[in-house]
């Protein structure tokens, strides 16, 4: 298990299946030499996000008010690539958030395999279990179905194409959600770990975006408005740097960054989103989504997906970049981090500098015609 990656372990949500919402689980990982074992409750499928004056998602129970009554013993990493993490906790937690171990009976467990994100929080998880898992730990025979563990040889997987939206004659955008496509899509282009959904712009999946300062561009979101909502509640913002999430982020971390779209302040410096539409959403058609990898092209997995849309216009964002903007921003989401990627702002779009975007360009416009027929 590398640096940046973690294992989640714990009680499932259902007492006879393998369910996330309603777990109790210890995400567990290693930072800077130095082991963890933190206590998470989920009750939302999402990142830890403040709904309406309450935390919901994949929260750390020290964050909800709860007690981590999870204890470390020991970490290490040997150098045959198996990492050791050792926690202990009570069977019985007085923390009423907290599962209870049954010593009489099967428990359900549940647990995943994925990266941290960069405040070392759980982001979306590669690999989790196909069917259900449980342990007996009453039991009075004594059985041992466990098997030898086994290093991969696979390559690392190739990113789809990194698309581009390069048109000199482009002033309209429009955002909407869909999933983030495993290690070839968000993960590939980027770098960096995923929640899972990502914005699709004019069709595609996180495309760098050209802008010209002095010109007005209108971004159309559906991006989801109910703010009751942890995972599809999405304003679109833009901001100097390429996580976004401001929702989820300290007063002093919401310092250190420059908002550029998609917030109001109020008299008390509390940031507020101004820009949030219906929600359109893109979604796997009962497959597997460990499956996404298999697909070869980003068009190929996108034909594989099932589009819908909630009535009501989307919210307009209008954006001006001037001399003041950095050459390159990040749109991304207000509440949830990791989501879009890079806008780069230029002072003018030459005929060499376009030849290839405006190819790539019109073929994303007719993608946004077949999505908005799709939708009416």
């Amino acid at each position: 298990m590398d640096e940046d990656y973690y294992l989640s372990f714990g009680l499932s949500g259902a007492p006879d299946k393998v369910q996330m919402l309603g777990s109790d689980i210890a995400v567990a990982y290693i930072s800077a030499g130095r082991g963890y074992a933190v206590d998470y409750n989920i009750t939302a499928n999402s990142p830890c996000v403040k709904v309406l004056g309450q935390y919901k998602g994949v929260c750390r129970d020290d964050v909800i008010g709860a007690i981590d009554n999870n204890q470390l013993h020991n970490a290490e990493r040997r150098n045959d690539g198996i990492t050791y993490i050792t926690y202990r906790r009570n069977l019985i937690s007085s923390d009423p958030g907290d599962k209870e171990f049954k010593v009489d009976g099967p428990s359900q467990l549940i647990w995943a395999f994925g990266r941290l994100d960069a405040n070392n929080e759980p982001s979306f998880h590669d690999v989790y279990p196909r069917g259900s898992i449980s342990i007996e730990l009453g039991s009075k025979e004594t059985f041992d179905n466990c098997f030898p563990f086994i290093q991969t040889t696979k390559e690392l997987k190739q990113a789809w194409e990194r698309p581009k939206i390069i048109d000199r004659t482009l002033r309209t955008l429009t955002a909407v959600l869909g999933p983030s496509g495993g290690k070839k899509g968000y993960q590939g282009i980027t770098g960096m770990p995923s929640n899972g959904l990502a914005w699709y712009i004019n069709g595609l999946l996180i495309p760098e975006v050209w802008m010209r300062r002095g010109f007005t561009y209108g971004i159309r979101i559906f991006g989801g408005n109910d703010p009751h909502s942890a995972e599809f509640y999405n304003p679109l913002i833009i901001t100097d740097e390429p996580h976004g999430g401001v929702e989820r982020l300290s007063e002093q971390a919401q310092k250190n960054i420059r908002v550029l779209a998609g917030v109001q302040y109020t008299l008390r410096g509390q940031p507020r989103p101004t820009s949030s539409g219906p929600l359109c959403l893109a979604r796997h058609k009962g497959v597997d989504r460990r499956l996404d990898d298999d697909f070869p092209t980003f068009r190929k997995f996108n034909q594989s997906l099932s589009f819908s849309c909630e009535e009501g216009e989307p919210a307009i964002l209008e954006v001006s970049p001037n001399s003041s903007w950095p050459d390159t921003v990040y749109y991304n989401s207000y509440t949830h981090s990791n989501m879009g990627w890079k806008i780069h702002i230029v002072d003018s779009l030459s005929i060499a500098h376009t030849s290839n975007g405006i190819k790539q360009s019109y073929s994303s416009l007719n993608l946004v015609i077949f999505i908005f027929i799709y939708f009416i």
